[in-house]
């Protein structure tokens, strides 16, 4: 029935009227449509498109990757009860292959580009965090970090939402576009960025921006280093010579370095800039606000740069 009713709403986003009614479905208690997602992208896409008539949760602590993150039972019993469960797909959020989830509430938002998914190059097993030790192989899962892919997993969540309120397809279409807007222009932002860029070499703290160079051909390579934690000996050798033969001036980190590394990394003539993934909830803001503060923070050492 929930395909049924999506090929009703994608008819509805052409003509601006659905030709059948909603389906009844399960709700947040309140009449709001329920929606669980694995990771912040796609929550702060399920809440510009559905609004208020959507109640959107993405449970994950805020202290913890998502992408490696396993949710107790009570839980995934809680997502067992999703109208709509949007997956980020690509191998992210790995638990719920294990679990069993209504399959006719999963939403896949990157099977629309499954050519366009990038494998992992060169991982190891490292261990960092909570999370403890994990290797990042197998597919590259920060898809939305190419703002192209992130319109068309938005696209795949307004038509997950318009399968259950076809009624509202023409204003769900209107969400997404301005949606679709906002993700345009940082696309747009990135690229000019990247022309400042030019190929020089650029250096990444972790592999897990692999979206974000290929959209934007950069000249990069990934260490294992976490902001949180000292390098060893060992990792600063490594980088030395790492720098022997590709003379980054640019080290792009997940979140903000500890200062005795930012100063040691300095001193070896790399600048630090945080990007943020915007995998995790923010504490302040929300997902387009983190995005932009990366680009402005990136341009900013551009700037500095020249």
């Amino acid at each position: 029935m929930r395909r049924a009713l999506l090929a009703a709403a994608l008819l509805a986003f052409g003509c601006g009227a659905a030709d059948e009614p909603a389906a009844p479905a399960a709700d947040a208690g309140d009449g709001r449509l329920l929606v669980y997602t694995v990771n912040e992208p796609l929550a702060y896409f399920a809440r510009r498109i559905g609004g208020d008539a959507v109640d959107v949760r993405f449970p994950a602590p805020p202290d913890v990757d998502p992408a490696l993150w396993s949710p107790p039972p009570e839980t995934v019993a809680a997502y067992q009860e999703a109208d709509v469960i949007l997956r980020n797909g690509a191998g992210y959020a790995a638990w719920i292959a294990r679990a069993t989830l209504p399959a006719d509430a999963l939403v896949d938002t990157s099977a629309g580009f499954a050519d366009r998914l990038l494998p992992v190059e060169g991982a190891v097993t490292h261990q960092h965090g909570p999370a403890g030790e994990h290797s990042h192989a197998g597919t590259a899962f920060t898809t939305w970090l190419d703002p192209t892919l992130a319109v068309q997993q938005a696209r795949a969540v307004a038509e997950a939402i318009a399968a259950q309120q076809p009624e509202r397809a023409s204003e769900l279409a209107a969400n997404l576009a301005a949606l679709e807007a906002d993700l345009l222009e940082l696309d747009a932002r990135l690229a000019k960025a990247a022309l400042v860029l030019a190929g020089r070499p650029l250096l990444f703290s972790h592999p897990v921006y692999q979206y974000l160079q290929h959209r934007y051909g950069l000249n990069a390579r990934s260490l294992h280093w976490e902001p949180d934690e000292t390098p060893d000996t060992k990792a600063w050798r490594e980088l030395e010579a790492v720098l022997a033969e590709h003379p980054a001036r640019l080290l792009l980190w997940e979140a903000e370095p500890l200062p005795e590394a930012r100063t040691r990394l300095e001193k070896l003539g790399l600048r630090s800039v945080v990007f943020d993934p915007g995998s995790r909830r923010p504490a302040t803001g929300d997902w387009l606000s983190v995005m932009q503060a990366n680009v402005e923070r990136l341009e900013s050492a551009l700037l500095r740069e020249r």
